[in-house]
């Protein structure tokens, strides 16, 4: 399957002259192997993010420190490793809540009610307006296998929320480690539990900072109109 997706790309896209990514992983992969030239490739800051509609908001002032999941509850998104992390945040006593937003595979239906019986999760179910959601938490975590450019770490940080996401491509172009978040190891429930219970302990003050940078990269690298600019520049050149 993969050989033959290839060899329709490779036709497909032969005269193309300019071929649009959302990270630099993505093109590497179809320059490697050989399915587009290096000179077509195109890598953008995804499709950026809407300053106005996720704008700014203070990091919330609660006791407990609130976080984020928003995407299908599954296992490319790393859901597994949240889930084991969570355990061991609960089992410690910590003050932290986890928030689900989005559907689940059928697979994780009774993951899902065991782990909110025991009061360890809150799931939310899919939402159309995410931005309320996010702006009751302290930090969005997204602990995915892989990602084109993940469009709810750009909404949070936009909105000011701290952000928990692995180390690959598509996700760690929107965290300043150790300034805007912290990004962690993939399928490593072990660093993903450190790097939140890390935050936990955090002051208010250092949480919110946080959140501020977070912002401030959101408008220096991934505002949406920057983006449009250089795409329409580049589909005119």
């Amino acid at each position: 399957m993969k050989k033959i997706v290839s060899t329709l790309y490779k036709v497909g896209l032969k005269k193309a002259k300019s071929v649009f990514f959302e990270n630099v992983q993505n093109a590497k992969v179809m320059i490697d192997d050989k399915t587009i030239t290096k000179e077509q490739a195109v890598v953008m800051n995804g499709a950026g993010v809407n300053l106005e509609r996720f704008s700014f908001s203070p990091m919330p002032k609660d006791h407990i420190t609130k976080f984020l999941f928003v995407g299908r509850v599954m296992e490319e998104k790393g859901v597994n490793e949240l889930f084991d992390a969570i355990k061991k945040i609960k089992s410690e006593g910590i003050k932290a809540e986890f928030g689900f937003l989005g559907w689940f595979e059928e697979d994780y239906s009774q993951i899902i009610k065991d782990l909110e019986a025991k009061d360890y999760i809150k799931y939310y179910g899919y939402q159309k307006d995410v931005v309320k959601f996010m702006k009751e938490a302290h930090c969005i975590v997204l602990p995915s296998y892989h990602e084109g450019m993940a469009n709810v770490l750009l909404e949070g940080a936009s909105i000011g929320r701290a952000l928990i996401a692995t180390d690959i491509h598509g996700c760690k172009e929107s965290i300043i480690n150790g300034v805007s978040g912290f990004t962690c190891k993939v399928k490593d429930s072990g660093d993903l539990y450190d790097k939140i219970k890390k935050f936990t302990l955090m002051s208010y003050d250092d949480k919110a900072k946080m959140g501020q940078c977070g912002r401030r990269h959101m408008e220096d690298v991934f505002d949406k109109r920057k983006v449009v600019e250089m795409t329409v520049e580049e589909i005119e050149r």
